[in-house]
């Protein structure tokens, strides 16, 4: 927990303008707050055409046209036929295809909408409304990602960002904030971005991510703990002000095909013409405490934080044989745990789940979370754990998966559960959260 306080003050810190200044506020049914107290504390699903948020809601980040927080998944008005669907810290955004639409908090200019207000009390749109501002030329959105407080976009194979650009998380080599889409079309070699082709984007707290064309995976933003990939780290000065590529040691007949990130960490998925894979991690992995277990923390690269805290050269998370039978077919990251959904190469039937990271809210799914009474227990896990249906039983027949914050989803039969963090309703079922702020084990969702 006390890894947790402080990472969210590290957010302020890097992140909050003098017109945010500290980590205080109160929230309102009547005004957004004067500052953000509460972070990824909502989360945005897809279920049978409908674009449904549920949680905290300060900043009108689920869209209904309300400042009230929701227990239970709410329908965002419109929002029908979406591909994707993102969430940041305080803004959501969804996309068909064609155009991306986003509300919540703008102090930033995060939602990229032409007209919505940068300043405080109107810095937020809590409906959807118009599209993102991306040029009429844009005819395809193949991709969105949404960081802390900025946002990303891949538009006719263009890479797009806007909003917070303190860590020069944007990549456009500058420090100011962008409250429209800017294309961003020069590396940190002066690449040509455009040439390279832009497939799918990646965002974190501070960072950015964008796997091109040829294979390429690029980072900028933040790099105090390497998930940028650059060696040097540890001051706010060794940020990466454009794309610049990273050194990957992928194998003959492979290829990166996927890309994540979360808070200070960043993967990429090679997959060989063999059938291997190989899950690529670098960034930060997490801080070891000999004296008391409770505070050890991490782990989101799979190594034992007592050996590995931090690296800007990528190493192998998880490694799948050409001939195993199981494989990652998808990626989910929290702000400090990674979710894979493994499953049969040729079947669905039995999909599980299995996470490694963080663990002080349970977003694991393994039974397993902040102990008063096992002290010598660790929060987290540096080894991969299979997310259970109920106690000593996996969850099976897995097809999808989503993580936010602190939480966790996946689709089952059409159902969605989760597991994790639900202290506001993020997890869109009703508890005594007075008491009890979390699920170890999966809970149904339950829709409006």
């Amino acid at each position: 927990m006390q890894n947790c306080r402080r990472f969210r003050l590290l957010i302020c810190a890097g992140l909050l303008t003098a017109a945010l200044s500290g980590c205080g506020g109160s929230s309102s049914n009547d005004h957004i707050p004067s500052t953000v107290s509460i972070f990824y504390e909502h989360s945005v699903l897809l279920k049978d055409g409908a674009t449904y948020t549920m949680g905290y809601n300060g900043f009108g980040q689920l869209g209904d046209g309300t400042l009230k927080t929701r227990e239970i998944a709410v329908p965002v008005p419109g929002m029908v036929n979406m591909t994707k669907a993102v969430a940041g810290v305080a803004h959501t955004m969804v996309t068909d295809g064609t155009k991306v639409y986003a509300w919540g908090y703008n102090l930033f200019g995060q939602l990229g909408r032409a007209g919505v207000s940068t300043s405080y009390p109107d810095a937020y749109k809590s409906t959807p409304g118009d599209a993102v501002s991306l040029p009429n030329t844009v005819t395809a959105v193949t991709d969105i990602a949404a960081g802390g407080y900025h946002s990303l976009a891949v538009g006719n194979d263009v890479l797009y960002a806007w909003g917070n650009n303190t860590n020069r998380q944007l990549g456009d080599s500058t420090i100011i904030n962008k409250s429209v889409p800017t294309e961003i079309v020069r590396g940190h070699a002066d690449e040509d971005l455009k040439t390279l082709k832009t497939v799918q984007v990646a965002a974190s707290g501070l960072h950015s991510l964008a796997l091109m064309g040829d294979g390429s995976v690029y980072a900028w933003g933040d790099n105090r703990k390497g998930q940028s990939g650059h060696v040097v780290l540890g001051t706010y000065s060794t940020a990466i002000s454009s794309p610049r590529k990273v050194t990957i040691p992928v194998t003959a007949g492979g290829a990166i095909t996927r890309i994540a990130a979360s808070s200070r960490t960043s993967y990429a998925l090679e997959e060989n013409i063999s059938g291997a894979q190989t899950l690529w991690g670098w960034g930060y992995n997490g801080y070891k405490d000999a004296t008391d277990p409770q505070k050890t923390s991490g782990g989101e690269l799979a190594q034992d934080p007592a050996v590995l805290q931090e690296t800007a050269t990528p190493v192998a998370v998880l490694s799948i044989a050409a001939n195993d039978t199981y494989i990652i077919k998808k990626i989910a990251t929290g702000i400090n745990h990674l979710l894979l959904l493994m499953g049969r190469r040729d079947s669905e039937a039995d999909n599980f789940v299995q996470g490694v990271g963080y663990n002080d809210k349970g977003q694991l799914g393994n039974n397993r979370g902040l102990s008063t009474t096992n002290k010598d227990t660790s929060l987290s896990s540096f080894e991969f754990v299979h997310a259970l249906m109920s106690v000593g039983t996996d969850l099976t027949g897995v097809t999808d998966i989503a993580a936010f914050g602190t939480s966790s989803f996946a689709l089952v039969n059409g159902t969605w559960y989760a597991w994790g963090d639900n202290g506001n309703g993020q997890l869109g079922n009703r508890i005594a959260t007075d008491t009890i702020t979390y699920f170890q084990l999966p809970v149904t969702v339950k829709f409006q």
